[in-house]
């Protein structure tokens, strides 16, 4: 069964793809769930603590994630300014320098849908604690990506509905609707809380999948791309 859990957006959205450059990377069209496990720990740390987040990681690690998004997205894209590490300064002191950046922000409609799937083997206190602290989440990806939580559902669901994103071995990626390929990262089903740890120094490990969404694009220009749920 799945658990829904429900976001409305407050700003734009960005996060890249984990091998995209810093000087040019494409937005994902929604946060993977590589981040929402990320940013779940990173609550369960802010308002709780540190042992319980590695208490609780086995549990985070191996739930899987789907998302719905809304019935209409819009993709800004543009060139700004950042800031990076200079690799052979002229100066000790000139250790960054100033640079143009290519970057894509993301515009929901309307609000975004996390579904998350409950194991057999779950007990009720596990899923108590996900919901308590699914609601302490104000951000998915970059820091800025904010998101305000509104509610769950009470209901499990079993089914989930056709806005649902899916990986491409899903019998419906062979309908006749249109389809937006997306690669994503999840958490690989060996790594360790050390390996998300930042203070740790070992490396994080990725679990690469390719999910669709039933999306089509209805308009776009040099700077943006709209587009539109296909539920037909």
């Amino acid at each position: 069964m799945w658990i829904e859990f429900v976001f409305q957006p407050t700003s734009l959205f960005s996060l890249k793809a984990s091998d995209a450059t810093n000087s040019a990377s494409k937005s994902l069209l929604s946060p993977s769930p590589y981040s929402v496990k990320m940013a779940l720990l990173n609550a369960i740390c802010t308002f709780d603590s540190v042992k319980t987040a590695e208490r609780y990681f086995t549990f985070i690690r191996d739930t899987e994630m789907q998302f719905s998004l809304p019935e209409f997205i819009v993709v800004n894209n543009c060139f700004i300014k950042i800031v990076k590490k200079d690799d052979h300064p002229k100066k000790p002191e000139d250790l960054f320098i100033s640079t143009v950046a290519f970057r894509e922000f993301v515009y929901f409609s309307g609000e975004i849908k996390i579904a998350v799937k409950i194991q057999e083997n779950s007990t009720v206190e596990q899923i108590e604690f996900l919901k308590s602290n699914f609601c302490k989440i104000n951000y998915f990806g970059k820091r800025a990506s904010f998101f305000q939580f509104t509610k769950w559902t009470d209901e499990p669901i079993y089914e989930l509905p056709i806005e649902y994103s899916r990986g491409i071995d899903d019998p419906l990626f062979k309908d006749n609707r249109h389809k937006i390929i997306m690669k994503v990262d999840d958490f690989s089903p060996d790594i360790t809380f050390n390996s998300v740890n930042s203070y740790s120094n070992e490396k994080t490990k990725r679990l690469t999948k390719l999910i669709f969404y039933n999306l089509k694009i209805q308009k776009s220009g040099k700077s943006f791309t709209a587009y539109e749920l296909d539920s037909v």
